[in-house]
């Protein structure tokens, strides 16, 4: 036996990693086979691990024996393959199984815990069915009293609730696809009627109006009022790391078909701030998507660098690629997800948030940035009208307080609380810093903590209508269950970096989850009540929007462009068909996806179309464009 119960912690601890590295190469090398064994034609693309076509594009020139023809041929074919199915997602079931078994086996190698005769003649079919959920929650009270364990099934010796088994054994799905339902096309969502009513009365002002330019911003964006009907009108635009992709689709749905200017203010949380950002300059439909699919997914390790995961949990000495970063980097070292590079380098540079515009239609369709304060235990709304932001500079700040995901995403973000009776902040100071032992700072991390659905802040602050872009599919079980890894990051983040335990104990009692459950719950229960008029707001109108179950879901850290593509398709989809007036109308989502994202886009490399006035994809038509002439 390799390391024996007597081992000290220290020499324990270095085996684990160990061992975990080795798990990990052992799953990508599994991985690459199988999908060269299920497509030979992509192998290729897909065993390169998520770079795929964007790096085969760059480089296919030093490939001389494959032909243009071949190569597009093969990307024909996996175009399809990733519209229709989603190779990590059908083996989903597989994974969890092996890694769970796996680490009853690591465990029980280092001595941490007893590996019975019984498990380990377990079957993956045993496993799958102990794992499987089930306790399947529909409604706030019966997610309550599962929490509060009111029936004691989830008690340790001590009498205290496990709730690593409770929310092992605990589904709640979204349930919203009546919404735009070519089966029920007598249902109209009550907020569907209001803003097309809204879109009909802004065409005909449009029309009758002569434009005023005196105040115009270089690009002539604006917007154009409804009449004041007494309702608000909130867009919520939900984040979730590269996921948020699915989100971006879905604004440039809603422009689309020409209801950007039926919504007076759009909350975002996480990644679904930077997508708001873009909806509200009108940046749409290709350059602000782009920043998903071709900024992102170019960027390498200067985004997303998943060898930093073993400094995550305090083990970065073990690997020699981050000695630099422990000896020098303390307290700075690099993050696994570096968000300097979404919110400095690509959307201040590479991908240019319009300021003039957004700055001009904040008086109008303001932004507001949904964050969590980990000492106040609750959502922040951060807005320029109370100060929280006045330049592109300090919206990043606030950005990144919101998208910051504890333990992987650097240190917290401070912001200085001193306020006036109005709320209105009376100095801006946003500092990132862990630790911060100052009385008028409130350390800030992601708004999955609070308010991962930006919603209810959109209800308390007034509105009686919102539609909520929701980044996972429905049908998909959304508490997710905590790995050993999700463990000791958090624990190290919260309690070791900042001695913040009232916020570790929230998250360790998986609060957050039961937060995110208990909104998905309510969003069901919005998609549902259609009976009741627009003109009725004794309680606020919810709309949904998800993709319909069986949807591919991209994950948090996904960085391969043509699944981040696809993604972006299936939100334009969804939104398309939820919202579109003409019941006829709906199940054309796909159709009209393909249209506005078309195949094509895939086939230029990103890296050579980098303009910062245009999208990628239009320089890309004009280069065509006049290629095809001079033939």
């Amino acid at each position: 036996m390799l390391v024996k119960r007597y081992c000290h912690l220290p020499i324990k601890l270095f085996a684990l990693s160990i061992i975990f590295v080795a798990i990990n190469q052992i799953n990508v090398c599994t991985a690459s086979i199988t999908a060269f064994q299920q497509q030979p034609s992509l192998a290729l693309t897909i065993t390169t691990n998520g770079r795929k076509s964007s790096k085969f594009i760059r480089h296919s020139s030093a490939y001389g024996s494959i032909s243009q023809q071949h190569y597009n041929s093969a990307q024909d074919v996996h175009r399809q393959t990733l519209f229709a199915t989603n190779i990590e997602s059908d083996n989903e079931q597989t994974e969890i199984t092996s890694k769970v078994s796996k680490r009853r086996r690591v465990l029980n190698l280092l001595g941490l815990r007893k590996l019975s005769s019984s498990k380990v003649k377990e079957t993956k079919e045993d496993t799958l069915k102990a794992k499987e959920p089930t306790f399947h929650v529909s409604t706030i009270q019966e997610l309550t009293d599962y929490f509060n364990d009111t029936k004691k099934r989830f008690r340790k010796k001590n009498d205290d609730i496990d709730y690593l088994s409770l929310l092992a054994s605990l589904s709640v799905k979204g349930d919203t696809q009546i919404i735009g339902s070519p089966e029920h096309k007598d249902v109209i969502h009550p907020v569907v009627q209001l803003v097309h009513e809204r879109r009909r009365q802004i065409e005909k002002i449009k029309q009758s109006q002569t434009q005023d330019t005196t105040n115009s911003n270089k690009r002539n964006i604006h917007r154009t009022m409804p009449p004041d009907d007494g309702y608000k009108v909130a867009l919520s635009v939900e984040g979730g790391g590269m996921r948020g992709c699915v989100t971006a689709g879905m604004v440039a749905a809603i422009h689309y078909l020409g209801l950007e200017d039926t919504v007076d203010v759009v909350y975002g949380s996480s990644a679904g701030t930077v997508i708001g950002a873009y909806f509200i300059t009108r940046q749409l439909p290709w350059f602000g998507p782009e920043l998903y699919y071709d900024a992102l997914t170019t960027a390498g390790d200067r985004f997303i660098n998943t060898k930093r995961f073993l400094r995550a949990v305090g083990l970065g000495l073990l690997d020699p690629r981050l000695t630099k970063d422990v000896i020098f980097r303390r307290n700075h070292g690099k993050p696994v997800l570096d968000l300097s590079y979404l919110l400095n380098t690509t959307m201040q540079e590479n991908k240019p948030l319009d300021w003039e515009t957004f700055e001009e239609m904040q008086k109008v369709q303001p932004l507001k940035v949904l964050a969590s304060g980990l000492k106040s235990e609750r959502a922040f709304i951060l807005d320029m009208e109370k100060g929280a932001f006045s330049n592109i500079e300090e919206l990043a700040c606030c950005m990144r307080a919101s998208c910051l995901l504890p333990g992987v995403a650097g240190p917290v973000m401070n912001m200085k609380s001193v306020q006036d009776a109005s709320g209105k902040r009376l100095q801006y100071d946003m500092k990132p810093r862990n630790n911060v032992d100052e009385e008028d700072y409130e350390p800030m991390a992601d708004a999955l903590l609070f308010e991962p659905l930006p919603y209810r802040s959109a209800v308390k602050e007034g509105a009686t209508h919102v539609i909520c872009l929701r980044s996972r599919p429905d049908g998909v079980d959304v508490t997710g269950k905590t790995s050993l890894f999700e463990k000791l990051i958090i624990r190290r983040f919260l309690m070791r970096k900042n001695h913040l335990r009232k916020a570790y104990d929230y998250m360790r009692k998986q609060y957050h989850k039961k937060l995110y459950a208990e909104q998905v719950i309510e969003l069901n229960e919005g998609a549902r009540d259609t009976k009741r008029p627009y003109s009725d707001t004794s309680k606020p109108h919810l709309l949904a929007v998800a993709a319909p179950p069986g949807s591919p879901e991209v994950t948090r850290l996904e960085t391969g462009r043509e699944p981040i593509f696809e993604g972006v398709r299936r939100g334009f989809a969804r939104c398309y068909d939820a919202l579109v007036e003409d019941p006829n109308e709906r199940g054309r989502g796909v159709e009209i996806a393909k249209q506005v994202f078309p195949d094509d886009i895939l086939d230029y490399d990103p890296l050579a179309f980098t303009s910062t006035t245009e999208s990628a994809y239009d320089a890309y038509l004009k280069v065509k464009e006049m290629s095809l002439e001079n033939v």
